[in-house]
C-alpha cells in the first residue's frame, strides 16, 4: 500500500513539474511573443515632416436666431447681449488668448464672404460694435486681442449625392417603397428627447454653461449618434441614400479642414476653430487623424 501511495506522489509530482515546465514555456514563448511584436511596433516608419500645429474647436450654438440655418432649430435661446452673458464671453475669450494664444481663426462662413468679414472686422477694430454671431462676439474679440489680420471664413457646402438625386419618389414614398419606414424611424423618441433636453437647457442656462455642456465628451458622443441611427439606414442594394448623407457630412467637414489645413503659413500654428457644435465630432476626428495636428479641447473637467 505504501509502495502504491508512493508511486501515485511520485507521478502527482512528475505532472505537476510538465504542467509547470508547459505553463512556464508558455509565459516565456508568450513574453517572446510581445518582445517580437513590441519590436514591429516600435519600427512603424513616422512621419518625418515635422509639423506641429495645434487645433481647438470650441462648437457653439448659434448665438443670432436670424442667420441659424440649422436642421432643428430649439424653442428656447440664451440672449448673449445681457450684462451677465457679455461678461462671461469676455472671460472666456481672455481665457483662450492667455492660454491658447490662437494663430489663426475660422469661423462657419462661406469664404465668398471673406470681402464681407474683413470689412466688419475692420469698422468692429474700429468701433467696438459687435453683431450677435459667434465669428463675431467670440472671434472679432480673439482676433483683435492678438491683433491677427483677419478671421478666416472656411466653410463648404457639397452638392446633394447622386443618390438623392436617383430617387424618383419623395422621401417618405421611397422609404415606404421599401417598407423602411419602422428602420428609420426606430431611434426618433430618443433623438426628439435629446433634442427636447438641450432645447430645456438654453432656458436654464448662461452662455459659459452651456458652451462647457455642448462641447464635452458626453455630449460630442451623444451628438454623434444622430449621423449613425435612424437616417443612415435609408436606401437599398445600389442607392444607399442614408449612408450617403453621412457620408456627405464627413464630406464637408473634410473640406472644412482642408479649408483650414491650407491657411496655415508655419510648420507651427494654433488653430482656432469656432463652428455649430453639429460639427465638432467629425472635426475633431478628422484633425486627429491628421499627422500635422495635435487636438486641445476647449473645456477641461
Amino acid at each position: 500500500m505504501k509502495r502504491i501511495l508512493s508511486f501515485t506522489f511520485i507521478l502527482f509530482l512528475m505532472t505537476s513539474c510538465a504542467r509547470d515546465k508547459t505553463k512556464s514555456q508558455s509565459i516565456e514563448n508568450k513574453t517572446s511573443l510581445d518582445s517580437i511584436v513590441r519590436n514591429h511596433i516600435d519600427n512603424i516608419p513616422q512621419f518625418t515632416t515635422g509639423y506641429n500645429h495645434k487645433a481647438m474647436v470650441l462648437g457653439t450654438f448659434h448665438f443670432n436666431r436670424a442667420s441659424d440655418g440649422s436642421d432643428v432649430v430649439a424653442k428656447n435661446q440664451i440672449d448673449i447681449t445681457t450684462e451677465e452673458n457679455q461678461k462671461l464671453i469676455e472671460d472666456l475669450v481672455s481665457r483662450i488668448v492667455e492660454d491658447y494664444k490662437p494663430t489663426i481663426l475660422a469661423v462657419e462662413w462661406m469664404p465668398n464672404y471673406q470681402g464681407t468679414i474683413d470689412s466688419l472686422y475692420t469698422k468692429y477694430k474700429k468701433t467696438e460694435k459687435l453683431p450677435k454671431s459667434e465669428a463675431f462676439q467670440i472671434g472679432f474679440r480673439i482676433a483683435k486681442k492678438l491683433n491677427l489680420p483677419t478671421v478666416y471664413c472656411v466653410d463648404n457646402r457639397p452638392p446633394q449625392p447622386e443618390s438623392v438625386m436617383k430617387m424618383e419618389l419623395d422621401f417618405d414614398e421611397y422609404l415606404k417603397s421599401l417598407n423602411q419606414e419602422s428602420l428609420v424611424s426606430e431611434y426618433d423618441d430618443d433623438n426628439n428627447a435629446y433634442n427636447n433636453y438641450m432645447d430645456d437647457l438654453l432656458a436654464k442656462s448662461n452662455v459659459l454653461e452651456h458652451l462647457r455642456a455642448i462641447n464635452s465628451k458626453e455630449n460630442i458622443r451623444r451628438f454623434k449618434a444622430f449621423s449613425f441611427t435612424g437616417l443612415v439606414n435609408a436606401g437599398y442594394n445600389d442607392n444607399y441614400v442614408g449612408a450617403d448623407f453621412t457620408g456627405m457630412w464627413y464630406q464637408r467637414n473634410t473640406r472644412i479642414y482642408v479649408n483650414i489645413r491650407n491657411l496655415t503659413k508655419t510648420k507651427s500654428e494654433r488653430v482656432l476653430v469656432i463652428y455649430g457644435a453639429a460639427h465638432k465630432w467629425a472635426l475633431d476626428e478628422i484633425f486627429d487623424g491628421s499627422p500635422e495636428f495635435e487636438i486641445i479641447q476647449p473645456f477641461e473637467y
